[in-house]
């Protein structure tokens, strides 16, 4: 699974109005509902409070990665920036900054294990996540994103560097 076709710049937002886990879920419930039919802003939205219901999917450094199996066709993520982050159960106590919200279908779910994890990983460092924070444009985000995910000779590589 590649994280640079799970986003578009319809599906990330900088709202630095958020203030509450409850509305940061439905934010990214609405922006994973655009441009498909099958699921409603409703259905992903429980999915996603459902799933953090099990365990938090906060990873500390102001990050939090939600995510949900559901009937979609394919993988679809959204990415929610907000200003003074939301107080969640964090590893390390700080506020949640930036979630990237995640569904993939049911039979994708060792890909999706696997994209968690790269996520992570790379999520997890302070100060990138500051660099992150500091746009607030969901081109510029997703152009970003785009970079830090592409691996080294993917045709995405040169398009970015053209």
């Amino acid at each position: 699974m590649d994280i640079t076709t799970l986003l578009s710049p319809e599906r990330i937002a900088c709202k630095p109005d958020v203030s509450s886990k409850k509305r940061a879920f439905e934010q990214l419930a609405e922006m994973l509902a655009t441009g498909q039919d099958t699921l409603g802003v409703d259905m992903i939205f429980d999915a996603l409070t459902n799933r953090e219901k099990l365990g938090s999917t906060t990873i500390g450094n102001g990050v939090a990665i939600p995510h949900a199996c559901m009937s979609v066709t394919q993988p679809r993520g959204a990415l929610l920036l907000v200003e003074d982050g939301i107080k969640m159960d964090a590893p390390d106590k700080k506020p949640v900054q930036l979630f990237m919200a995640i569904l993939v279908p049911p039979n994708q779910a060792p890909d999706y294990s696997d994209l968690i994890t790269q996520l992570t990983s790379t999520l997890i460092q302070k100060s990138l996540i500051e660099e992150i924070c500091s746009y607030c444009d969901s081109e510029t985000m997703l152009d970003h994103f785009i970079t830090l995910f592409t691996p080294p000779n993917h045709p995405l590589e040169g398009a970015l560097a053209a």
